[in-house]
């Protein structure tokens, strides 16, 4: 998994306000990637707020590596804390950026493009109300496969998928006490665009919208960004890379 994530930040704008009020802060729990698109002449200055719950002691562990995979950053906050931090040393086009708050949660945020891995061993683990985001769908993915969990009870979510042309495609829906799956068929004429996710809670269960992980798994690059138009501008160039990674993968 690490090798796929570091090849997403080999592979190789306006961005929002830090924290912007317009949607709900992306919070995260357990580890996350975060990648960051460095399109100015300056290194990226990167936010990150470490969020507690309950009684957790865990802090936030966080992690800087460029595109050559060597690390630029590596701290330790403090249960509550804030960092906002320049990324030192020379320019890189693409940083990957690892978080680790354990059960407490992360806000992450860039004065750059970034996008949030929905992957691995956790996937998109959310944590309260989400943010409306968008996914690169290229012109070679037939379909994907969209996965929901949350296994504490009362908890699941309701995530609306819409086209390019803004309509419905898919409803998931409920608890997810056990994983969910749906397969989205891509039409021909939405290849190559951008899709939206709309995250609410559940209208078929008794249950908030919280602590649920969402997983994305196709022939795409499973990058979710905040701005449709980050979408548009980088999801092309970072899903070339990553289709030679995973051609090779494919070859081994």
């Amino acid at each position: 998994m690490m090798k796929r994530l570091l090849h997403l930040v080999c592979l190789s704008c306006v961005a929002l306000p830090l924290f912007a009020a317009e949607q709900p802060a992306l919070v995260v729990r357990h580890e996350h990637y975060f990648v960051v698109v460095n399109d100015a002449e300056l290194a990226p200055t990167i936010t990150a707020r470490s969020k507690s719950y309950f009684r957790y002691a865990e802090g936030l562990a966080l992690q800087v590596i460029d595109d050559q995979a060597e690390v630029r950053l590596e701290t330790l906050l403090p249960v509550g804390a804030d960092l906002t931090e320049q990324v030192p040393g020379a320019l890189a086009p693409y940083y990957l950026v690892i978080a680790e708050p354990g059960y407490n949660g992360v806000i992450f945020d860039a004065d750059r493009p970034w996008g949030i891995v929905a992957a691995g061993r956790w996937g998109l683990g959310t944590n309260g109300a989400v943010p409306q985001m968008y996914l690169y769908v290229p012109p070679e993915c037939e379909s994907f496969k969209l996965t929901c969990h949350a296994p504490s009870p009362r908890e699941g979510g309701r995530v609306t998928i819409h086209d390019p042309d803004g309509a419905d495609v898919a409803v998931v829906d409920g608890e997810f006490d056990t994983a969910t799956e749906e397969t989205i068929e891509v039409q021909t004429e939405h290849r190559g665009k951008v899709w939206a996710f709309i995250w609410g809670k559940p209208q078929t269960a008794e249950a908030s919208l919280d602590d649920m992980m969402l997983f994305l798994d196709g022939y795409l690059a499973p990058l979710l960004w905040q701005d449709r138009g980050w979408a548009e501008k980088h999801g092309p160039v970072i899903w070339q890379r990553h289709k030679a990674v995973l051609d090779e993968q494919a070859q081994e």
